[in-house]
Parts: structure tokens; C-alpha cells; sequence
């Protein structure tokens, strides 16, 4: 009886390894940044700079960049070899008051990429007023496929200005 249900079990877990679907968690102890996806393939999750640095910490200058960065990102669905993402991102005070909330950052690829071209996705935040220095702000990013709603990458990290 038991080698029947070990094999059951292999057999489970080779039917759910053979597809292209992926789900996950990733934590970022430096930053803060916390992810989820479900439906993508990803191989990172990470906050830099604008020159592409990886962010050591949460802390951000007033007046810089930060950008929310996916890389490896595949298994989109395809429509005639290209791929549609799409990117929400909302910017809140400590009092879940929103200051920014882009539905669709990328709604000027209405034309769609190369699926090679969209394995790395980056959300931009481009810091300042209202922001003021001293104060923490969440940041939400969800990175989709407008072609399959149900694969998404979710991040949030909680950022200090200075």
C-alpha cells in the first residue's frame, strides 16, 4: 500500500512540473520588498536605482528614482508571438491615503512585445512632493498579462524618504 501511494505521489508531482505554470513567494530581508506571483515564471524580484543598482536598503532620496525590477519573467500568453503586460502601481502615506495610482503604467504598449522582450519588467517611481522627508510610504507594483488575468506578480515594500 505504501508503494502505491509514493508512486501516486510521484506521479502527482511529475503531472504538475511538466506545465508551464508557476507560482511563488520572494522576500527581499535588505528591502523589505516582499513578492508573490502566480501564473509567470520569475528569476528575481528587486528595487534599484536608475543607473540599475541593486537597493541595499528601503531608504529612498527625495527627488530620485526607484525602480521595481522582475527579471526571468515568462510564461505570458502569447498573441501572435507577442506578449502584453501590464503594470499598476499605487504609492500610499502611512495613512493608506493614496498619492499616486497608475492603473496601467504600460498602456503605451497597447501593440504588445516580443515575448524576449518582456522578460524584465520595471515600475518606475520617480520620488517627491507630496512625499516629505521622514516619512514612510507603501509601494504596491502588480506586474500582468492583459491576455491571462490570472498570472500576476504583486510587490509592495514600505519605503523611508529622506
Amino acid at each position: 500500500m505504501k508503494q502505491v501511494i509514493y508512486f501516486l505521489s510521484v506521479l502527482l508531482l511529475a503531472a504538475c512540473g511538466g506545465g508551464s505554470f508557476s507560482k511563488g513567494v520572494k522576500k527581499d530581508i535588505t528591502t523589505g520588498l516582499s513578492s508573490s506571483y502566480n501564473g509567470f515564471s520569475v528569476d528575481d524580484i528587486y528595487l534599484s536605482d536608475d543607473k540599475g543598482n541593486k537597493l541595499s536598503s528601503n531608504k529612498v532620496a527625495l527627488g530620485s528614482a526607484l525602480l521595481l525590477v522582475a527579471s526571468g519573467v515568462e510564461n505570458y500568453k502569447l498573441v501572435n508571438g507577442k506578449a502584453y503586460p501590464g503594470c499598476t502601481i499605487i504609492l500610499t502615506d502611512k495613512n493608506k491615503k493614496e498619492l499616486l495610482n497608475l492603473p496601467d503604467a504600460f498602456a503605451s504598449l497597447s501593440d504588445g512585445l516580443p515575448a524576449a522582450e518582456a522578460t524584465e519588467l520595471k515600475a518606475t517611481l520617480t520620488t517627491g512632493a507630496p512625499m516629505q522627508a521622514g516619512e514612510t510610504y507603501e509601494l504596491y507594483v502588480h506586474f500582468y498579462d492583459k491576455q491571462n488575468v490570472t498570472s500576476g506578480i504583486t510587490s509592495t515594500v514600505k519605503l523611508l524618504a529622506l
